[in-house]
Parts: C-alpha cells; structure tokens; sequence
C-alpha cells in the first residue's frame, strides 16, 4: 500500500495539467499547457483566449478585453515530407498581426518540436505575440530553439483533429472558443496574472490641432520608462476598413545609456490636420524587462560567424556606417553600408522593438550585398546588450538562411 501511494504521489508530481481545450470546426484539441518551462507564454495564451486581460486590435489600434482568438482561422498550413504544421492566432487573417506587444522567447531542452506540440509563431527573436502553430505527425527539429513550444497534444482524438486541421488547408477550419481546465493543485495554483506580461493601456496626455498644420499628442506625464511602445491608428470615417497604422508616429523607449539618460518623450506628431475630420486610436505596451535600445546611432552590432567576425558601425545618423568583416585568416574587409527596406530596398531605418531590433543592409562592395538582421535581445551590462540573431541574405533565390548566433550591441555611443 505504502509503494502505491508514494508511485501515485510520484505521477501527480510528474502530470500536473493545465489543459487548453482548442473548440474548432474540424473538433476538439486538447493539449496539455507546460507552465513550468514557459509560464509567460502559456500565462499569455489563456489571458489572450479568455479575454482577461487587454489587447490592442490590429485592425483599428482599438484597446480590447474579450476572447482574441473566438472566431480566428488556421490561415496558414504546411502538409509535405517536411512541414506538417497547422498555423493561426491572426486576427486579421493573413499572419501579419498580434496583441500589440512582443514576448520574449522561452526556449527548453524539456520542449522540442517532436510530433503534435503546440509552438509560437513569430518573426524572429523575441518577438512572440499571439499566433500559434501545432505540429503534425513528423518532428522539425530544425524548430527548436526558434519557436517557443508551450504544449504538447497527447490524447490519440486529438491528434486527429489535428491531422484533419492541416489537411483542411489554409482558412479550412475555425477556432470558434478555447477553454480551459486544470486537474490538479499545482495547475490550480498556476497564476497567469502574476506572470509579468507585458501591459496595453491608453496614454494619458492632450491632443493640439493646428489646422492644416499638425495635430500633436502631448504626453502627461512624459513617456519615459524603458520598454515602453506608443502607437497610433488614423481614420477618417471610423468605417471599419479605414483605419490605419501611423508608423512615423510610433515611439519606442529603450535601454537608457548609462549616466545618459535617454531623453524624455513629450510628444508625438499625429497627423498634418489637413482633413476635415480625423479620429485616432492610440495605445501603449509597457514591456517589463526590457532590454532592448531605442535606435542604433552610434552603437557598434557584432555577430561572431564561423569564418570571422562581421562588425557593424553606425554613425550618428542610425541609419549608415562602416562594416567590418575580419575573417579568420586573412585580411579584414572594410565596406560602407546603408539600412533599406528589405521588400523594396529603399532607405530605411532599423525598427526597434522592446525586446529586438532589426534592420536590412545594403553593402557596397561586399558579398552578399545584402543581409537582413533579425536580433532578440535577451540582456544587458553597463556596455553591452547581449542576444541571438537569425540573419538571411539576398540572392538569386530570393532571401535565403544566411547564419543565427551570438550577437552584441554596444551601449555607449560615441557622440
């Protein structure tokens, strides 16, 4: 009796479950939520599903606080000898959108992208928000430690379900709710509120319009505490496709330089008020733990590579400088550089966010020409920002894997 007891006190230990509970077209999948290894990231997922905590639209910039993934499609599948994976988490429906924050990752040995995980999308390093992806039937191994796995689908129902969701195709299958069920203390005690998650709230402050001028938002008090994203929405008519997002107006707050404190965010242009009526939404996502600088003026971002080091100087501008690539044997090559567009290549500045940066060059005498730097940043010294990178060049084949790694940003800036 002794020898039960203690094996069944020794397999609740080992099980404790947080299950989701995906209620989709195609049936229900039931995946066992892993809290202990990525407690931010399942603690976003059921604050997202069940609508306890805000977000911010992506279709309007519009502050919500309801169940974010009722009525969402798989919108994106992959089912070949390869892939076999089932997408969603859009609101939009095109995998361009999130929350209207970022999560860093949570990567662990524990967690691997064997068959049937539940995993995060994202778009590089740290920048997690709401889309998901669940694995099919064969292991991607290529996956780990790139996307966060946060659940595993164990039932053989299940497994089903989400064999028949890839094979819907894309938009083949609707989430209509997720719910949620915990069958032990521990996942009882599990507490999605206490997790530090980054916050959406609207920013106090006034708004002055000028008339064919300007229409600014003054911030009260000034908006200055590190990992903080102002962002803004414009529409005419507040018709429900009309909205859209005021880029140049948003404002991120980064690391501060030391002794240099970065300089205090009193207001932010809106619009040139030249329209007869204009309405705007706007938010802001605080991002606690952040470590990530505001821009790159002057900093110095290297990536250790196999065959040397690749260096790169920006001047005071941010969005040029010097490149440096000393090789492992040989002599150092020296290029200038520029920041572009990665769609287009047109000029453009690195687009910081609370936890990544990223930013496309253009080289003038190195190969590849250009390179597309996608860098989470994961924590910092006096002198240093320390993170991953997962870069791609561009050739004949579009954009292509170049190398992911180690990668430093300097703080101090040289002017």
């Amino acid at each position: 009796m002794r020898l039960f007891i203690s094996l069944a006190v020794l397999t609740t230990t080992l099980h404790a479950e947080l299950i989701a509970h995906f209620h989709t077209t195609q049936g229900v999948v039931n995946v066992d939520l892993k809290y202990e290894f990525a407690p931010q990231t399942v603690a976003n997922f059921i604050t997202l599903a069940q609508g306890s905590r805000p977000w911010a639209d992506p279709l309007n910039g519009a502050i919500r606080k309801i169940p974010f993934y009722n009525g969402t499609k798989i919108h994106r599948t992959a089912n070949n000898s390869v892939d076999k994976f089932a997408q969603g988490g859009s609101r939009l429906g095109d995998g361009s959108d999130g929350p209207g924050y970022s999560l860093k990752d949570e990567f662990s040995p524990s967690l691997r992208h064997v068959p049937y995980v539940l995993s995060m999308a994202n778009s590089g390093p740290n920048t997690s928000g709401s889309q998901f992806f669940m694995t099919g039937s064969l292991p991607v191994p290529a996956y780990d430690d790139v996307y966060t796995v946060f659940g595993l689908v164990t039932d053989p129902v299940s497994r089903n379900v989400v064999d028949l969701i890839i094979a819907a195709g894309p938009n083949g299958t609707t989430i209509n709710q997720v719910t949620f069920s915990r069958t032990d203390a521990a996942a009882i005690a599990f507490d999605e509120h206490a997790q530090n998650l980054p916050e959406i709230f609207f920013p106090n402050g006034r708004l002055t319009v000028t008339p064919n001028i300007s229409a600014i938002w003054t911030f009260t008090p000034l908006l200055i505490s590190t990992g903080e994203v102002f962002n803004a929405y414009y529409s005419q008519t507040m018709a429900p496709n009309s909205w859209g997002e005021l880029d140049f107006a948003r404002l991120h707050v980064g690391i501060s330089e030391g002794a240099l404190l970065f300089p205090a965010v009193t207001q932010a242009p809106l619009d040139n008020a030249a329209a007869p009526k204009a309405f705007y939404n706007l938010y802001v996502a605080k991002h606690p733990g952040s470590v990530a600088p505001s821009y790159l003026n002057g900093r110095t971002v290297t990536f250790p590579l196999d065959e040397g080091v690749l260096q790169y100087q920006f001047d005071n501008t941010g969005v040029a400088g010097t490149t440096t690539f000393t090789p492992v044997v040989g002599t150092p090559l020296v290029s200038p550089f520029i920041t572009v567009n990665p769609g287009n290549g047109a000029p453009e500045a690195p687009f910081t966010d609370a936890h990544s940066v990223k930013f496309t060059v253009d080289h003038a005498t190195l190969n590849p020409r250009y390179l597309w730097f996608r860098i989470g940043c994961d924590s910092a010294t006096n002198s240093l920002v320390t993170g991953r990178h997962s870069t791609q060049s561009y050739g004949l084949f579009g954009w292509q894997p170049f190398g992911a790694g180690p990668v430093t940003i300097t703080r101090s800036r040289s002017f």
